[in-house]
């Protein structure tokens, strides 16, 4: 991937005061949307941000302000339809067996999590198997979503050129520098020019967005009581709780009012999807696994159907209540009768389950106990997480309070288990915490500079070749080269140690001697999750990728040198080289994925 020379990996931006237009992409695991604000409304009022309301599905009705993330291919693997319309359409196919050529794709995100080594051609399976290039899928979703938003500004009667929106588009902050620019290629690949697009790590908008908002009840100087965002020196944890991942982080309000990570993002796959499997394990217990298939396949509309009621219950139950009314499909009780030769009831009684489920007709009545179990596996793992950052050296339980924000966090089973666990600290969320990420992507894309100090997440370093040191490296990777000396390769020469505190401008450099005239400079660029590792073949070192410094016109001056500086305080990655004798800098090649 060619970049500007000024900045690899994070290209290099126009000034976010250029662009007269902010667009955001909030690309989720199981809902995506987007928002936007122009600069003029953004000065005034930095919350008037506007985003689709209207996304529906139909069946149930339901209106919402994101929509699946779901993408449909013909069989040609031409575009057909996103979102609730993908899911509509793939099911109709199904009900009428045509849906076999076809290729749908769902819940796809997670292919980046947790991932180190990426592949730019990994390949992903589709609902029945076929499997397809992740980027493309990828890409194809972005460019609809990108196209819808473009296409309800126009409606809106605005008149504006592509060229002057500046595009953010969000990612989880604990995906490594390959996921990052998996996403920032497949966003490329989807009509966005690099130099418009800035990557935004979610917590980190869910935090600019609510050190916006009015949170804090606080005393003016009449004793009134008036709302207002976080006050300067504010230590706060942020809890991003999704579909797929949970992203914590924890920031402090400097004097300057920009933002300060005290705590690298960390993280795990807890979000609601966990509840998600959970519910049809539940099913599949009841009823048996062979009968949950069968349903799944010869009744698609029931089997979403399902889904849909069970989303709405997730996020709404009422703790307080006993029980939990759910619709009993009628196909899937034929489909039951029909395995088991025993009614859905009799086989909830023979399971053991009469005391908390009760089944009469289409209806189910669960106890919320049953419900709220299903909850625990996710909860469990979240609170054990955000104990373990709240006892970090760096955090020493010091923290004012914990926002919530993502769309599991709107469920109240999630909310008062965080309150109960940490009855110290105030638990507080916006409105709407599930659209914190988008509209804080929008105001970071007009103020990038808002988080100001970052925490490095991991060790980074380079393949360097140095004099043998008998003390210190392994001697069976010793040799000695025509001038005798005794040397040794694959050395993790360090640029930043992890969990160090980096300024966003801060960039380390290293001075490289050219040996080979005419050949391009190439660098090898290890990620260790120690704080001193000692060779890059180290259990704990992964390489990511290499960064490759084009010569000049006519090959390398006559002992040349270059400057080669890593800036890790951005959202990505940036790399620039710099001849030393000239302070001319060169075209960077930069790329972590294999």
């Amino acid at each position: 991937m060619d970049v500007d020379p000024a900045a690899a990996g994070e290209q290099k931006l126009a000034s976010a005061s250029d662009q007269l237009l902010v667009a955001a992409i909030d690309f989720g695991t199981t809902y995506s949307g987007y928002a936007f604000s122009f600069r003029h409304d953004y000065e005034r009022d930095a919350l008037k941000i506007s985003n689709n309301t209207s996304w529906t599905a139909s069946g149930q009705g339901l209106t919402s302000w994101k929509t699946p993330t779901t993408v449909l291919l013909e069989p040609d693997k031409s575009f057909h339809s996103f979102g609730y319309e993908a899911e509509e359409k793939y099911i109709e196919l199904a009900e009428d067996e045509k849906h076999q050529d076809w290729f749908y794709f769902q819940r796809f995100k997670m292919l980046l999590h947790d991932k180190l080594g990426l592949k730019r051609d990994v390949l992903i399976p589709d609902a029945s198997g076929k499997e397809m290039e992740a980027k493309k899928i990828f890409a194809i979703a972005i460019r609809y979503l990108k196209d819808h938003l473009l296409k309800m500004i126009l409606n809106k009667g605005i008149e504006f050129y592509e060229e002057d929106i500046l595009w953010v588009l969000t990612i989880p902050a604990i995906w490594s520098e390959p996921a990052k620019q998996f996403m920032r290629e497949a966003a490329v690949e989807a009509g966005i020019p690099g130099v418009r697009l800035k990557l935004a790590l979610e917590p980190e908008a869910a935090s600019v967005y609510c050190k916006t908002v009015p949170l804090e009840r606080r005393q003016d100087d009449e004793q009134r009581l008036t709302l207002g965002p976080f006050c300067i020196a504010t230590r706060y944890l942020v809890l991003d709780i999704g579909g797929g991942t949970v992203d914590v982080t924890v920031h402090e309000v400097k004097p300057d009012g920009t933002l300060k990570e005290l705590h690298k993002a960390s993280g795990g796959a807890w979000g609601g999807t966990k509840v998600d499997q959970a519910y049809m394990e539940l099913y599949e217990n009841l009823l048996g696994k062979d009968v949950m298939e069968e349903f799944k396949h010869k009744s698609k509309f029931d089997f979403l159907d399902m889904h849909r009621d069970f989303e709405i219950k997730k996020r709404n139950l009422n703790i307080e209540s006993e029980n939990i009314n759910i619709r009993l499909s009628a196909a899937l009780a034929d489909h039951t009768k029909e395995m088991t030769n025993k009614t859905v009831a009799k086989n909830v009684e023979i399971k053991g389950f009469s005391d908390r489920i009760n089944v009469r007709r289409d209806r189910m009545t669960l106890k919320v106990s049953v419900i709220k179990k299903m909850f625990q596996p996710s909860i469990d793992s979240i609170i054990s997480h955000v104990k373990e950052v709240l006892r970090s050296p760096k955090v020493n339980n010091r923290i004012d309070k914990i926002l919530m924000v993502g769309g599991f966090s709107e469920s109240s089973v999630v909310r008062k288990a965080i309150r109960e666990a940490f009855p110290d600290v105030a638990v507080v969320a916006p409105d709407e915490p599930g659209l914190a990420v988008l509209k804080g992507a929008v105001i970071f894309g007009h103020s990038p500079s808002s988080i100001s100090t970052r925490v490095v997440r991991y060790t980074y370093g380079v393949a360097v070749t140095v004099d043998f040191d008998p003390g210190y490296h392994p001697e069976d990777k010793m040799f000695i080269d025509n001038q005798d000396r005794k040397l040794i390769s694959d050395c993790f020469s360090k640029f930043v140690t992890i969990d160090e505190n980096v300024d966003e401008d801060d960039m380390k450099s290293r001075e490289y001697e050219i040996r080979d005239k005419q050949a391009p400079f190439e660098i090898t660029v290890y990620a260790s999750t120690d704080e001193n590792p000692v060779m890059v073949t180290d259990a704990d070192c992964v390489k990511l990728g290499r960064i490759e410094v084009k010569p000049p016109i006519g090959g390398w001056r006559q002992k040349a040198k270059v400057t080669v500086e890593f800036g890790f305080g951005g959202t990505e990655v940036r790399v620039t080289a710099t001849e030393n004798l000239t302070q001319i800098q060169h075209e960077v090649t930069f790329d972590f994925l294999s």
